[in-house]
C-alpha cells in the first residue's frame, strides 16, 4: 500500500503544476468556455494515468529540479515479448524518496516508516470519503425517483427549487413545481439540460469527485474540481446559445430565467440549473460572442499546443 501511495503521491504533484498551468488559461477572456471545460481532463489525466509519453515538448523539461527521475515504462512493465515504443513512456518521481522501484526500496528506514504510516491514513481517509460520496448520492437517487413523470424523460418533483438532471447513464431531467416544460423558459431549461445529457456530465461528475476522494490530500485537486464544475455549467450555457442561435433579447430571456433558479443547492452528482456561480455566467451569458472560423482555428493550435505542454512528460535523454 505504501508503493501505491508513494505513486498516488507523485501524480498529485505533478498535477499541481497541470492545474496552475490551466488556471492561468482561464484568465484568458477571450477564450471559449467550450475551450476550457475540456482542457481539466489534461489535469484529470495526470491524476489518473501515473505513464506518460515523454517529449521535448513537455512544460516539465523547464521545471528545474522539480522532477527528481523519470523512470522509463519498461522499467516497470517487464515482459519477454518487447513492447515497441515502451522506452518513450515514463512515470516522473518528484519524491526522490525512492533507491530503487522494482523491487521498490526507500533511501531511508525512516522513509519507509513515513510512507507506511502515511499510506494506512490516506487509504482509511479516501475510502471513508468514496464511501460517504456513494452514500449520499444513493439517497439522492432515492429522493427523485419519487418524481411524477410529464413527458418523455422529463419529470416534476415538488421537492425541488431548481431544475436537475439526475442519474449518470439513464438520467432523467426534473423539474420544480410551477415550471411549465411548454413554456419558454420550460424550453430553454431542457435545452441546458439536453446538453449536460448528451455530454454525459454527470458522469464527469462521478469522476471528478472520485479522484477528488483518492488525492483528498491535494488543495489543489478540490479547487480544480470546483473550477471544473464551474467550467462545466458556462461551457453548457454557451452550447445553447450557439445551438439556438440566441440573440440579445433571447440571451437576456436566459438570464433572467436563471437567476429565477439560482438557490444555492449543492448536488453532489446531479447537475442543477441554477447552481455554480450564477452571477459570472450571467456576465458570460450577456457578452457571449459567436465563435467566427478564425477563432475556432486559433483555438485548435492552442489546444494542440497546451496539450503537449501539459501532457507529457521530460524527455528520456533529459539527465533525469
Amino acid at each position: 500500500m505504501d508503493n501505491a501511495f508513494y505513486l498516488i503521491l507523485n501524480m498529485s504533484l505533478s498535477s499541481i503544476v497541470v492545474i496552475a498551468a490551466l488556471m492561468l488559461v482561464k484568465l484568458i477572456r477571450s477564450l471559449s468556455k467550450r475551450v476550457v471545460y475540456p482542457l481539466w481532463g489534461l489535469a484529470f489525466i495526470r491524476l489518473i494515468f501515473p505513464f506518460a509519453l515523454s517529449t521535448r515538448w513537455s512544460l516539465f523539461n523547464f521545471t528545474g529540479n522539480l522532477v527528481k527521475r523519470l523512470i522509463t515504462a519498461e522499467t516497470i512493465i517487464r515482459t519477454e515479448i518487447p513492447i515497441p515504443g515502451l522506452d518513450k513512456w515514463s512515470v516522473m518521481n518528484m519524491i526522490g524518496a525512492a533507491q530503487s522501484y522494482f523491487p521498490f526500496e526507500y533511501r531511508t528506514e525512516s522513509y519507509k516508516r513515513f510512507f507506511t504510516i502515511s499510506s494506512l491514513v490516506w487509504a482509511v481517509i479516501a475510502v471513508a470519503a468514496l464511501l460517504a460520496a456513494c452514500a449520499l448520492y444513493m439517497l439522492t437517487m432515492t429522493e427523485l425517483r419519487k418524481a411524477q413523470p410529464l413527458k418523455d424523460d422529463i419529470f416534476r418533483s415538488d421537492m425541488l427549487l431548481s431544475p436537475v438532471l439526475a442519474g449518470v447513464f439513464r438520467s432523467r431531467i426534473i423539474l420544480p413545481e410551477g415550471l411549465d416544460p411548454d413554456s419558454p423558459e420550460g424550453k430553454m431549461v431542457i435545452a441546458h439540460e439536453n446538453v449536460h445529457q448528451k455530454r454525459l456530465d454527470n458522469l464527469w461528475r462521478v469522476l471528478a469527485i472520485s479522484v477528488a476522494c483518492i488525492h483528498w490530500f491535494n488543495p489543489f485537486v478540490w479547487l480544480m474540481v470546483r473550477m471544473f464544475f464551474a467550467d462545466m455549467e458556462l461551457s453548457c450555457d454557451e452550447k445553447v446559445l450557439a445551438e439556438g442561435k440566441y440573440g440579445i433579447e433571447e440571451r437576456k430571456a436566459y438570464a433572467r430565467t436563471l437567476l429565477s433558479f439560482s438557490e444555492d443547492k449543492s448536488f453532489l452528482i446531479s447537475t442543477a440549473f441554477g447552481q455554480s456561480g450564477v452571477k459570472v455566467r450571467i456576465i458570460n451569458i450577456l457578452n457571449y460572442r459567436r465563435l467566427t472560423a478564425i477563432g475556432a482555428v486559433s483555438s485548435a493550435i492552442f489546444l494542440f499546443v497546451l496539450v503537449l505542454l501539459l501532457i507529457t512528460n521530460p524527455g528520456v535523454g533529459g539527465g533525469f
